[in-house]
């Protein structure tokens, strides 16, 4: 494996790339745990990181290839890459300095510091969402759930930004939440067995209106707590569904030791800070 990047080494502003987020925007996430911020980041943004993505997993098509053939190997790069990612903890921005220094651009840390009022902020992992059309057999659904329970910290003080790096429709699956679900307990490791939200704790699905799918532009945003209940469903289209997502958390936050892909053998002290250059402090 490759050294870690450190962000001393890569650091470039691209501010001018990324817009603040809205009084308005911030007060609809604080009452409802979510917040679709329109043109977060530019366009020419989001083709930058495609290619970084492309050229890290080898991937030769952006758009869903018609061979049959095409479309096997495409799944095949994709899969192993989701394996590799896991083995490397930190995926891509440990292996592309170019993504290290756009996930750590403070205009992300401010924005998660200004949603969750708090005084600083890390990144703790980064995710390639590619969602492969329905007529592939792999378009999954992803089911009812909290982001809180994975992560390896003691309190819910994180959001996670994910971006619409494609002009995606209600067909091709976005995220849907729970309005207002943020004020929930952690619900468990819903996801990784066989329990369901709905199943557990059907009084949250009384208690709280789903959000309205609607069409995202590239460039587009959704914040959402990690107490925000959410899932994501089909990609109904011939189309590729390129997004990304990554979590910051507040910088204060204590390390638990819970196992995760991000922070398993980095040799991290359990009741301590994160103190590691995986986690730099990108705001303030």
């Amino acid at each position: 494996m490759n050294a870690p990047v450190t962000l001393t080494e890569t650091h470039r502003d691209m501010s001018e790339k990324i817009r603040d987020l809205t009084e308005d925007e911030i007060a609809f996430f604080m009452e409802n745990g979510w917040v679709h911020a329109p043109g977060f980041i530019t366009p020419e943004l989001c083709d930058d990181v495609v290619q970084h993505y492309m050229d890290w997993t080898g991937l030769k098509w952006k758009e869903w290839p018609s061979d049959p053939a095409e479309q096997a190997e495409f799944m095949a790069v994709v899969d192993n890459v989701k394996t590799r990612g896991q083995k490397a903890r930190m995926a891509i921005r440990q292996s592309d300095p170019w993504m290290f220094n756009f996930i750590c651009q403070r205009k992300f840390g401010e924005a998660a510091a200004r949603l969750l009022d708090v005084p600083s902020i890390k990144p703790i992992s980064d995710t390639l969402h590619v969602k492969y059309p329905m007529s592939s057999g792999s378009s999954a659904t992803l089911p009812w759930h909290q982001d809180f329970p994975a992560i390896p910290i003691d309190r819910a003080e994180a959001v996670q930004t994910w971006l619409a790096l494609v002009d995606i429709t209600p067909e091709m699956g976005p995220m849907t939440h729970l309005s207002g679900s943020h004020r929930e307990k952690p619900g468990g490791m819903l996801g990784y067995g066989s329990e369901t939200a709905e199943e557990l704790y059907p009084e949250i699905f009384k208690k709280y209106a789903p959000s309205k799918l609607k069409p995202l532009a590239k460039g587009d945003a959704v914040f959402h707590h990690v107490l925000t209940y959410h899932c994501s469903g089909l990609n109904k289209t011939d189309k590729v569904r390129w997004a990304m997502s990554s979590i910051r958390v507040s910088a204060r936050s204590i390390y638990t030791g819970q196992s995760n892909v991000n922070t398993n053998d980095l040799g991290l002290t359990p009741l301590k800070l994160l103190d590691h250059p995986n986690f730099p402090t990108v705001y303030p």
